[in-house]
């Protein structure tokens, strides 16, 4: 007998701010389809779905509209996702959303679904969903002003998921822009470090690197010393996992990282010695450099 997976279960949180931002494209285009990108961060444990909803992009001046189609303007998407990113490197693109309350379409085309379904399964896409905001008109009352539905579309999964109502709330938090995170001038050495970690470019090349090379390492941000840092396990030779932490060091000049394991073998200890003191440019050096050396003392230590 063959046993169906469990169902996948979804709920989404939007920040207030987020959705008001939807609804003023959608006042200021009632003619011509609209639309932007959609960033936050989620949870994902045992099918659970937790999404949330912290900003929105919008669609750039090289968009281009009409009645019933919409293509954005990414590469000015891409420099304001950056700009966010430097002061929350947690964040994702979570999906997109776009309008047709201009042509009485009351659920996603069947071009829409193609395009999702393909990025969704797309080698490069960062995650294993994909949120899509659909607005499907104007209400009358105007409270909400618009009505909009929701769909979720998975990888490796031809199903496509609307989001009840009763799965959706509205969170009254500020909805994440570019400005709002730009940098002041910086009053003390630990704020000019921290303008140094935003513009580090090689935070970028690391983000795109391990998302598509070792998916299992996040992003995250340490409050206490201000720096970001890359965390998760690394599948060594053996079979066997280390938990690893690159960290950036923001203590003035430019930034490089160090790297340390929780992994506590006696065949590797000679090695891991040997990467208290070591310095690397980048996240993904230091990553690959220590897997590298790992491997090869477990390779050494089997043999003998």
């Amino acid at each position: 007998m063959l046993f169906r997976s469990k169902k996948p279960a979804f709920s989404i949180s939007i920040a207030r701010e987020a959705l008001d931002s939807i609804f003023d494209e959608c006042d200021r285009y009632d003619v011509d389809e609209t639309g932007g990108r959609l960033i936050g961060t989620y949870r994902h444990d045992n099918g659970r779905y937790d999404i949330d909803v912290k900003g929105v992009l919008e669609p750039g001046p090289k968009a281009t509209r009409s009645p019933t189609s919409f293509f954005q303007d990414g590469d000015y998407q891409e420099r304001l996702f950056r700009a966010i990113e430097a002061a929350h490197p947690e964040i994702e693109h979570l999906g997109s959303w776009h309008t047709h309350h201009v042509n009485g379409y009351p659920t996603l085309s069947g071009g829409d679904k193609t395009t999702y379904f393909k990025t969704v399964n797309h080698e490069k896409h960062n995650m294993d969903f994909f949120y899509a905001l659909l607005v499907v008109s104007k209400n009358r009352g105007g409270n909400p002003r618009y009505a909009v539905k929701h769909f979720i579309f998975r990888r490796n999964d031809d199903m496509i998921y609307e989001i009840p109502a009763k799965d959706v709330r509205l969170i009254d938090a500020p909805a994440l822009r570019p400005g709002d995170h730009e940098p002041a001038k910086p009053s003390s050495p630990s704020q000019a470090a921290a303008q140094q970690i935003a513009a580090n470019p090689e935070r970028t090349k690391d983000r795109e690197f391990f998302a598509e090379f070792y998916p299992t390492l996040k992003p995250l941000l340490s409050k206490s010393i201000g720096a970001p840092y890359w965390k998760g396990p690394l599948t060594l030779v053996d079979g066997s996992q280390a938990e690893v932490v690159a960290m950036e060091n923001a203590d003035g000049g430019a930034p490089f990282y160090s790297i340390a394991t929780s992994c506590k073998s006696p065949v590797i200890s000679d090695t891991l010695a040997q990467y208290e003191q070591r310095q690397f440019r980048s996240a993904r050096h230091a990553v690959l450099h220590l897997e590298r050396d790992l491997n090869q003392a477990l390779y050494r230590g089997k043999k003998t």
